[in-house]
């Protein structure tokens, strides 16, 4: 007889940043997302409803930390993002992470 364990359920960890995500606000967005990524069995979810512009270089740090939870198991998917960020991401193909 064979016993196997349980897997841990994932939980959700709810990012609110506020105003824009850019070249000079992206050392705070990287912090807030290795914090989350240090947490074990926790998917990650960006509400944006809060932020006006994310350009290109905070994109660049969310779409890696996407692929970086993606290897472990885990998700990372954004809420609330602007046309504009969606356009971007269909370009990228990178869809997959917007909610809503």
């Amino acid at each position: 007889m064979s016993v196997v364990g349980e897997v841990p359920a994932h939980r959700t960890r709810v990012l609110h940043p506020e105003g824009d995500l850019d070249l000079l606000t992206v050392d705070e967005l990287r912090a807030l997302l290795a914090d989350a990524v240090a947490d074990d069995n926790v998917d990650v979810l960006i509400d944006l409803t809060k932020v006006h512009h994310v350009d290109i270089v905070a994109l660049s740090a969310i779409l890696a930390t996407a692929d970086a939870l993606h290897e472990q198991g885990r998700s990372l998917h954004v809420a609330a993002a602007r046309r504009e960020l969606r356009r971007v991401c269909a370009l990228l193909r990178a869809e997959d992470i917007l909610v809503g």
